[in-house]
């Protein structure tokens, strides 16, 4: 008579393999990235579009909008940091990202710091990449972000407080305000590259199942 087999338990060290899959991030909503990504978007946007419209007020405006492009990399240093990586991160940095950048532009564009012509280019690119995203959610679910995007994103934080500056009456020079005009230009002409690119991954058709 062959001796009885004790079923098999799985042993659990604790790890996260083990609890849940190691991309799930979970939602938690009270972690120090999230307070920093609402700060952003609810203190450091209005207050740059508040300096930006009061005349002479251009180097505090340039000034709040470098503080507005700090936080957005602070964050994520201390999500991964700290462990607090989450889905509402995911959601909430980027928005607060994009609805900042689109409210501090067009404020710019307004008092004529921006031409026109860059504002108009984000945001039509930014909507007719967001149409294609809705008609295609599951393609955007499985793409990872361009590192071309980041450079972008780099760039055009670093233009637009230089185009402030240029326009402050105590740092404002003709070289700095042809140094910030190429550099936003640049950073426009990268945004609608990454749209094009981000555009053709999500209209590619989906991969054939794999039969074996």
């Amino acid at each position: 008579m062959s001796p009885r087999r004790r079923p098999h338990r799985p042993v659990h060290d604790g790890s996260v393999t083990d609890r849940e899959p190691r991309d799930a991030a979970p939602m938690r909503w009270a972690t120090v990235p999230n307070a920093i990504s609402l700060l952003r978007l609810v203190v450091f946007v209005p207050l740059v579009v508040a300096l930006v419209l009061r005349p002479g007020a251009e180097l505090w405006a340039a000034v709040a909008l470098a503080l507005f492009a700090g936080t957005d990399w602070i964050d994520g240093f201390l999500a991964r940091r700290l462990g607090q990586v989450s889905r509402v991160g995911e959601v909430l940095d980027p928005l607060a990202d994009r609805v900042g950048v689109i409210a501090i532009s067009i404020t710019m564009a307004v008092v004529g710091v921006l031409p026109v012509a860059v504002i108009v280019t984000i945001v039509v690119v930014d909507a007719a990449l967001l149409v294609i995203g809705l008609l295609r959610v599951e393609r955007v679910r499985e793409g990872h972000v361009l590192y071309l995007g980041k450079v972008k994103t780099a760039l055009m934080m670093v233009s637009l407080p230089l185009l402030l500056v240029a326009r402050s009456p105590e740092l404002g020079s003709t070289w700095l305000t042809v140094v910030a005009v190429v550099c936003v230009t640049a950073a426009t002409v990268l945004h609608v590259l990454v749209a094009a690119m981000y555009a053709v991954r999500y209209l590619r058709p989906a991969d054939p199942p794999v039969t074996r």
